[in-house]
């Protein structure tokens, strides 16, 4: 097996971080090569959010986790469990030396009067996005840096637009935290390809 393929299994999701910032040309390397990720149409659809501040990380964290809490209570979780869980989303989200929340741009997705059409285009959007969010971790990998994909935005758009005064067009997709690990290698073990590929 050649380095590359080694490099690229090397990546492994990371929720603790050392306090330590990430250097801004650090940073400007990874969203450059980030950029160079393929797109549907080379629309290049991707708009991302750099949350440098504690403060704005903070605020994100504490308002995505209380909205978690209501609709953990409105589940039927019990109070104490549901505020632990609020809880340690902020504190994942806050304690972050960095995060990075991925959006699509829906003026970039090409306008289709056929409704069908149009929905495929925003899911290529979507996807396009989803690339590039997985060449941002990549690229942070070889900085020497991990981080994780959390998929909260995805489902409280508005509140993260509101929180963070985004354009209406920016549709928030998720958010990645990374930076410097605090906590060792655990790959998780995955299906052996031969289960999840069919030949025909």
């Amino acid at each position: 097996m050649n380095e590359q393929h080694t490099f690229l299994r090397g990546r492994y999701s990371v929720r603790k971080f050392l306090p330590q910032p990430v250097p801004r040309e650090t940073l400007e390397r990874i969203l450059e090569t980030t950029t160079w990720s393929p797109s549907a149409h080379n629309q290049q659809p991707w708009r991302f959010v750099v949350l440098e501040s504690g403060e704005t990380r903070e605020r994100l964290g504490a308002a995505l986790g209380k909205r978690l809490e209501q609709a953990l209570l409105s589940e039927g979780m019990d109070a104490e469990s549901a505020r632990g869980r609020s809880e340690r989303s902020r504190l994942r989200i806050a304690g972050a030396p960095l995060g990075i929340l991925l959006c699509v741009d829906a003026e970039a997705v090409p306008y289709e009067k056929n409704l069908e059409r149009q929905a495929r285009e925003y899911q290529m959007a979507v996807q396009s996005a989803a690339l590039a969010g997985g060449t941002l971790l990549l690229a942070a990998h070889a900085e020497g840096l991990e981080g994780v994909w959390l998929c909260a935005p995805l489902f409280q758009p508005e509140l993260v637009r509101q929180v963070l005064d985004l354009p209406e067009s920016w549709h928030p997709q998720g958010l990645l935290l990374m930076g410097s690990p605090d906590e060792p290698a655990q790959p998780r073990s995955r299906l052996p390809w031969q289960d999840v590929t069919i030949f025909r």
